[in-house]
């Protein structure tokens, strides 16, 4: 009898001791991740057998495939505890890609809401379960009536981690530059006002909130929507209570970026994460100088557009690559 009462005991002590010493947050652009299957878009019928790209099972798998291969080595050559994805069509496709062989053994979960974006593209959320458990998720819709259109949705995912602290993550995939930078900059104000308001709705019941804020934003760190609507801070010293510190400004400045665009590269793909993780305390905080663009020679042209991020297709030409913009991550510690 005290045998068996000195091994549950130990299995107890074991689980209390659980906490979560490092984390990686990552995201990518997937890149037009459509399935198969023919719907009611027209926008989709490109992605199908029958379409002008040839979409059919084969290349769905290889990308499929492709993408797991990032993604297993994405932050530091593992695969990240945390990951937002922009450019899926369906929550099925994210279930096809984790479970690809590289990745299964990750125990992968997903959060996703099907948005009304006019490409028939959502964004996403995967975690490890066995790192975070999801609370309550909500999507939120960038207000362009104005303009009668309609957009992808932010989507804010709240949940725990092990070690019992309440992370906040919101994932953005804004308006893009069709048209131009100008002429569409109004769109992504309008999304950088949605995702203000969000900020402030979690701090008004939270005041000390932990926020990580990621997306493929269609516009640098220091353009109007980001540094001035966002008001957000690039100096992780100088940050204000309720700022957000942007960690890929000083990578911005640099010259370099995720998406590479007549030559030159835009730092479109960011991660961004409230005051409250930057303080260096026992708790849950942001790595210093972690943020890291994920580029392998493997994973870019060569030849006429050598260096370019190797996508799935060059116009209707089949390439058989991984996506046209490049990851991005941070780490967390404790």
């Amino acid at each position: 009898m005290k045998w068996y009462f000195i091994l549950i005991l130990t299995i107890v002590v074991s689980c209390n001791e659980k906490e979560l010493k490092t984390a990686s947050v990552a995201f990518y652009n997937l890149e037009n991740l459509f399935d198969t299957e023919p719907d009611s878009s027209s926008i989709n019928e490109p992605f199908t057998p029958e379409g002008e790209k040839k979409w059919d099972q084969v290349r769905y798998t290889n990308k499929l495939k492709n993408l797991a291969k990032v993604i297993g080595e994405l932050a530091n050559g593992g695969a990240p505890t945390f990951l937002g994805v922009c450019e899926v069509e369906n929550k099925k496709v994210l279930e096809d890609l984790i479970a690809q062989p590289s990745l299964k053994k990750e125990n992968y979960a997903i959060v996703h809401i099907d948005s009304p974006d006019e490409r028939g593209i959502d964004v996403g959320f995967i975690y490890k379960k066995s790192i975070f458990t999801v609370e309550h998720f909500t999507a939120h819709q960038p207000d362009l009536s104005y303009c009668k259109d309609l957009t992808r949705d932010i989507l804010h995912v709240q949940g725990k981690v092990i070690n019992g602290e309440t992370l906040h993550f919101i994932i953005n995939h804004w308006p893009s530059r069709g048209g131009g930078s100008e002429a569409s900059e109004s769109k992504r104000i309008a999304a950088a006002t949605t995702l203000n308001n969000i900020k402030v709705s979690i701090l008004k019941t939270e005041p000390n909130a932990k926020i990580i804020v990621m997306g493929d934003f269609n516009d640098e760190p220091s353009d109007k929507s980001i540094a001035e609507v966002l008001d957000v801070s690039c100096n992780q010293s100088n940050t204000a209570k309720g700022q957000f510190f942007n960690a890929f400004c000083d990578i911005e400045k640099a010259g370099k970026g995720s998406y590479l665009y007549r030559d030159s590269w835009d730092m479109l793909d960011q991660i961004m994460v409230s005051s409250t993780l930057l303080s260096d305390t026992n708790a849950i905080h942001f790595k210093n100088n972690s943020a890291t663009i994920k580029s392998e020679t493997w994973m870019l042209q060569t030849g006429k557009y050598e260096g370019y991020p190797l996508r799935t297709y060059g116009g209707n030409t089949y390439l058989n690559g991984y996506s046209d913009h490049l990851p991005v991550f941070i780490l967390l510690q404790n």
